[in-house]
């Protein structure tokens, strides 16, 4: 049983391992914080912010691993419950390390990726591959604290890893195909992309299974990475995400062109200076693509930041290019149709 002497000393060494994982964290940290602050890499703000959330845990497992004599001595524990106790101690300390060690390299990989241009959030494929890879070091240094050996065991999980990709090569068709999209850069986490069936949106997640895709009414279209890879995929942000359009109108098939032409680059210069999503720099042209039944066909170009910023500029160029045609006598003419009546005679 413990003595006086043995629970004053239990009591002190946990009470103090406490006070001093708590003090640590209170003072020392925010100054770590406030120093990683001012460094340009945002990755040292992470591994402080990830180890300050076990400080205190790691201090009491010492305090642990140092009484554990203590309690040897006073409960007479053989020698091999000993060791079982100090091996599930450096257990429970390996797991927090490879907690700490997934946390962190996702989340360089995260910061690594906005770097880029490319951000990849640390719930998409990447990010869950590298925690499982981690995981299982971290599972195999356990099994070794342990003393189970693991040649045997990775041994039957290769051959039983074999079973299973052949049971699941669909899945495993996703999950490389995944891969294979992220790695080639071609399509990125907030891309606006156009599949080959004409289906419209936003790239919201690449998953292990199926690539997720937001569409303008607030509606997702899932894919799976397999056919996603393999399919005709028009991103409109890969170089640029400046886009170019046209907007089509007619006119009267007695029109000057020139004026028509001088007319509609006028507004349409107007509409993208006077919008913010217009560009600025960009010349508008016009281009007279043919001669219909009751008009001339014209195409007015214009640039905008990005796609979806097309909407209004086409809604407000309209209504302008309206309003500055009927103000020079530029007919945009209605469908006409003659009709010759054969009269016959009485």
């Amino acid at each position: 049983m413990l003595n006086q002497n043995q629970i004053i000393e239990i009591a002190v060494v946990l009470a103090g391992s406490l006070v001093t994982g708590w003090l640590v964290k209170r003072f020392l940290f925010p100054f770590l914080y406030k120093l990683t602050h001012r460094t340009k890499w945002k990755s040292d703000d992470l591994i402080i912010k990830c180890i300050g959330q076990w400080v205190i845990t790691w201090f009491f497992l010492g305090a642990c691993v140092y009484l554990l004599p203590v309690f040897v001595d006073a409960f007479a524990i053989s020698s091999k419950r000993e060791n079982l106790i100090r091996d599930i101690l450096a257990a429970f300390f390996i797991f927090t390390l490879t907690y700490v060690a997934a946390k962190v390299t996702a989340g360089m990989i995260q910061i690594r990726s906005q770097k880029d241009g490319n951000v990849i959030p640390s719930t998409s494929i990447l990010g869950n591959i590298i925690r499982v890879i981690i995981y299982c070091i971290g599972l195999i240094l356990i099994l070794q604290n342990f003393g189970i050996a693991i040649a045997p065991l990775l041994t039957a999980l290769g051959v039983g890893g074999l079973a299973v990709a052949l049971a699941l090569q669909p899945t495993l068709s996703n999950l490389f195909s995944g891969l294979q999209i992220i790695a080639s850069g071609k399509i990125n986490l907030g891309d606006f992309v156009q599949l080959e069936n004409g289906q419209k949106g936003f790239v919201r997640d690449i998953t292990w299974r199926n690539t997720t895709i937001e569409t303008g009414q607030n509606n997702i279209i899932i894919v799976p990475n397999s056919k996603m890879a393999d399919s005709i995929v028009e991103n409109f942000y890969l170089i640029n995400r400046e886009v170019t359009f046209h907007i089509p109108v007619g006119v009267s098939l007695d029109s000057d062109l020139d004026k028509v032409e001088k007319v509609s680059i006028a507004v349409a210069k107007s509409i993208l200076e006077k919008f913010d999503t217009g560009v600025k720099d960009f010349v508008p042209f016009v281009h007279f693509h043919n001669f219909g039944e009751y008009s001339i066909g014209v195409k007015i170009f214009l640039r905008v930041n990005e796609y979806a910023d097309q909407f209004l500029i086409t809604s407000e160029f309209i209504k302008a290019l309206q309003r500055a045609y009927k103000a020079e006598n530029i007919v945009i003419p209605y469908p006409v149709r003659t009709v010759l009546l054969n009269k016959s005679a009485d």
